[in-house]
């Protein structure tokens, strides 16, 4: 994230559901730098109503799901959100106006033999792919 902040500056990176890190990773958050939620997405929805129509960029760690819901992930972490708490952001990316690009990270397949992990992975592009898909609709209006 301090790569993207040299670009566009504090108060404008926010970050759910993050559970893990080193201090000093926190400690250059808390100065200003990034709105940091930790362990949950409140204040999500709140945040796409007051974001609606300014550019965003949206990228998803998908481990930020508990191992128990993907464990194909190369840092798997206790105490993740559940894929109904990710489907309800997904609710909430609707409120945007102006999404400008997205990306879906963190898959590793063969650390999941089950094939859970992927099948999570895929719905959940699925569901970017909508909202994408919507929300350029509502541009053309």
């Amino acid at each position: 994230m301090r790569h993207v902040h040299t670009m566009v500056g504090d108060g404008k990176i926010f970050q759910f559901g993050i559970r893990s890190g080193e201090k000093p990773e926190f400690d250059w958050a808390n100065e200003g730098h990034v709105s940091m939620r930790k362990f949950d997405f409140e204040g999500l929805k709140e945040l796409t109503k007051r974001l609606k129509n300014v550019p965003v960029y949206i990228t998803i760690d998908l481990d930020v799901l508990d191992p128990a819901y993907f464990p194909g992930t190369g840092t798997p972490e206790p105490g993740g959100m559940t894929y109904k708490d990710l489907l309800l952001a997904f609710d909430a990316f609707e409120d945007l106006g102006h999404i400008v690009g997205a990306d879906i990270v963190e898959l590793a397949p063969m650390l999941d033999p089950s094939g859970a992990s992927t099948a999570v992975a895929a719905k959940s592009l699925r569901e970017m792919v909508l909202i994408l898909q919507k929300n350029r609709l509502k541009n053309k209006v």
